[in-house]
C-alpha cells in the first residue's frame, strides 16, 4: 500500500510509479510478442494503481471536508 499522500499530492509520485515499473520490468521476455504483451500490461497496471492512489486521496479529502468547490 502507498504511503499517505503528501499535502496536495494526488494519486502515486514519480518515484513511486518508477518503483512499480522496475519491479514490472524485473525480468523482460526476449521474444518480442512477449515483450509487447508486457509493456501493454505494465501501462495497464501503472494507470489502475495510480487510478486507487487518486480515489483514495480524493477519498481521504472528502472525509476530512478538504476538497473545496468552484467559486
Amino acid at each position: 500500500m502507498a504511503p499517505p499522500p503528501v499535502h496536495g499530492q494526488v494519486g502515486l509520485t514519480r518515484r513511486e510509479l518508477e518503483r512499480e515499473l522496475a519491479w514490472m520490468l524485473r525480468t523482460v521476455p526476449e521474444d518480442p510478442r512477449e515483450l509487447i504483451k508486457l509493456f501493454t500490461q505494465t501501462m495497464v497496471t501503472l494507470i489502475d494503481k495510480n487510478n486507487d492512489a487518486i480515489a483514495r486521496s480524493l477519498a481521504l479529502r472528502e472525509a476530512s471536508g478538504g476538497i473545496r468547490g468552484n467559486g
